[in-house]
């Protein structure tokens, strides 16, 4: 395939001057003045019952939280009641973990050594033959508005200068928002809060700005939230996973095309009962 380049002039609109006055398209930044406004990653060094078992890389802030979401998804453990201590710096945490898990198997799934079949056995040992249908939390309704909300915070808190960010919704407020280098990370810093908190996220629903991937649905459904929203579309795995763990998967969620992908049966029907009283019952 040939690809024509026109050698004209390029024309600016509005501006009849030619275009080789004009100052540059793209202004220099002062960097000594934003550099304290812009991103700083750095490794956090994670130590569970004095173990180093990891050193992801991420935003400093919420380090704590992000720990604790971290190890829970890499399963080194699994109930909120099983973190008894908790110390943090800016680049360092120790948590203290009751649970008895195989440190080792999962500091070496964590980074990659070994893979994490139990990922897959566990998907055979769960699925079923019928679909699992749960009770309804909210109603499609209020789903949209909450995570309407969730992207609005998101926003304020710099999703456009390219922030990836979570937050946990009910349809009272948004309880919390997250942000870093990727969605998931971002996940990991809301659910260690939940965690922490004793949060229930029975009635909420996880917001994510940006693709989720599989091991994202395992966290928030593992954590009990039984809704997840994303504005992007999900990945076959992320499907997959949401099927066997019976949770509603919601994409493109500010899009016009924005739909159910998975529904896990938590999200009601919205009604109109001033409707209903309006015109009579059938």
């Amino acid at each position: 395939m040939t690809i024509k380049v026109s050698n004209r002039p390029v024309a600016y609109p509005g501006d009849d001057s030619s275009p080789g006055t004009r100052g540059p398209v793209f202004p220099r930044l002062d960097l000594e003045r934003i550099s304290r406004h812009l991103p700083h990653p750095q490794r956090i060094r994670i130590e569970i019952n004095g173990s180093l078992c990891g050193a992801p890389i991420a935003i400093p802030d919420a380090v704590s939280e992000f720990a604790i979401g971290w190890a829970f998804a890499n399963r080194f453990f699994d109930r909120v009641d099983q973190v008894s201590k908790v110390s943090a710096t800016s680049s360092h945490v120790s948590l203290m973990v009751d649970g008895g898990c195989d440190l080792d198997r999962c500091r070496y799934e964590a980074i990659g050594w070994i893979p994490r079949q139990d990922l897959e056995l566990d998907a055979e040992s769960t699925q079923t033959t019928r679909n699992p249908r749960a009770v309804p939390v909210m109603t499609e309704l209020e789903a949209v508005g909450a995570a309407e909300a969730a992207f609005q915070q998101f926003e304020r808190d710099g999703a456009k200068a390219g922030f990836f960010h979570a937050g946990l919704a009910t349809v009272e407020d948004v309880d919390c928002i997250a942000r870093d280098l990727s969605g998931e990370s971002a996940v990991q810093k809301v659910v260690g809060w939940a965690i922490s908190e004793r949060f229930d996220t029975g009635l909420s629903l996880m917001v994510v700005h940006g693709m989720v991937d599989r091991d994202v649905v395992e966290t928030v459904a593992r954590v009990g939230c039984p809704i997840l929203v994303s504005d992007s579309v999900p990945t076959v795995p992320a499907i997959e996973m949401a099927k066997t763990r019976c949770l509603t998967l919601v994409g493109l969620a500010r899009s016009t095309r924005r739909g159910v992908f998975v529904d896990g049966g938590h999200l009601g029907d919205t009604t109109f009962p001033e409707w209903e009283n309006l015109f009579g019952s059938p």
